[in-house]
């Protein structure tokens, strides 16, 4: 099952997020999803893809790529790096054309072969920093 998971995880991100191919979400998402960072918290299938398009809309060419996966038992690890340029608005932040690249950890939890719960730790300071939002110390 691990490998499977594992699997179902890089399925979401290649398709989901890289190819913003959101009808991948209804397949291998479960219905009662939750997501949760030290910023944001999502409920349900309709959050995750409204996020999505948000997402791909304020970084058309965002790219995320897994470095490395974990699993364990119904958990797996990811971490990633994501690369894309800031052409849209993001979260009120008005496109800045800038390029953006920064790491994150996201941890998935599954129920039934479906992704049931993700707890995800990107570089928020380094892409405000990035952005022009944040001066760099």
């Amino acid at each position: 099952m691990n490998t499977q998971n594992k699997a179902t995880v890089r399925l979401f991100i290649n398709e989901a997020l890289n190819h913003g191919n959101l009808s991948v979400i209804d397949e291998i998402i479960h219905p009662d999803y939750r997501y949760q960072s030290p910023t944001e918290s999502m409920h349900g299938t309709s959050d995750l893809k409204a996020f999505v398009l948000a997402l791909r809309s304020a970084f058309p060419d965002l790219s995320v790529a897994i470095d490395e996966q974990i699993a364990e038992a119904d958990r797996v690890c990811t971490q990633v790096t994501l690369k894309g340029t800031h052409s849209g608005d993001f979260f009120e932040i008005p496109a800045t054309g800038k390029p953006i690249h920064l790491q994150g950890v996201i941890l998935s939890g599954f129920e039934g072969g479906l992704i049931r719960e993700e707890w995800e730790l990107l570089d928020q300071l380094s892409l405000l920093q990035q952005l022009g939002i944040v001066a760099h110390s």
